[in-house]
């Protein structure tokens, strides 16, 4: 077995979740079907996806879809900035017992699992006066095997969602203290803050990063 080197992970790993979060919130904001992004679209995967939306647990990425539904067509999810990592080198659930051109695969990166982090806000309509808020995303990417055979289907995802945690954020201009509620948040402009907090004000776990261009 021949895993990929620390460059190859690196660089694999960037340019699947530039890939990745392009696609999914251009699908999330002309609400397009979600599905394709899931692992519950193959049928390799035994176990559904963990998807937590605000702290509520979904069942089915239909569920998530129904909630970006009843926001209306006016909501749009605009990115800020992303990170990613490897989690797992070698990812194995679900894989096949022969992978087509499988020790390629493995020391391209092909076969890795990766972690990636959303800074993000939403916009509840259109105008400057449209409440906005900021959200962080965490996503864990694993393997599509059906698209690695020797034919893939066309437009097949290389990477799909094993797992999906949203958290809308309130900013606080005294940190922990002063918490804004979901309704001062949506109807304010926040210029300076000095912390950041979930929605049940609990700290977020932010690192700040440059703009990423043209995601």
């Amino acid at each position: 077995m021949t895993l990929p080197d620390e460059d190859t992970q690196v660089r694999v790993a960037s340019e699947a979740a530039e890939v990745f979060v392009t696609h999914f919130y251009q699908a999330v904001n002309k609400q397009s079907a979600l599905l394709p992004f899931y692992i519950n679209s193959s049928s390799r995967y035994p176990i559904p996806a963990d998807i937590s939306i605000n702290g509520a647990v979904l069942s089915a990425p239909d569920d998530y879809t129904k909630l970006l539904e009843a926001q209306g067509q006016g909501a749009v999810y605009e990115l800020e900035s992303f990170d990613a990592h490897v989690v797992n080198p070698s990812f194995g659930m679900g894989a096949p017992e022969n992978v087509y051109d499988g020790t390629k695969v493995e020391k391209n990166g092909s076969r890795m699992s990766i972690l990636v982090n959303v800074m993000g806000k939403v916009q509840y309509g259109k105008g400057r006066e449209a409440p906005q808020k900021m959200f962080h995303e965490t996503f864990v990417l694993v393997p599509n095997w059906e698209a690695m055979v020797k034919n893939p289907p066309k437009g097949v995802k290389k990477w799909l969602i094993m797992s999906q945690n949203f958290r809308a954020l309130i900013f606080s201009t005294t940190g922990t203290a002063g918490v804004m509620s979901k309704t001062q948040a949506a109807g304010q402009k926040v210029i300076k803050t000095k912390g950041v907090l979930n929605e049940d004000s609990t700290k977020a776990n932010v690192s700040r990063k440059p703009k990423v261009k043209g995601a």
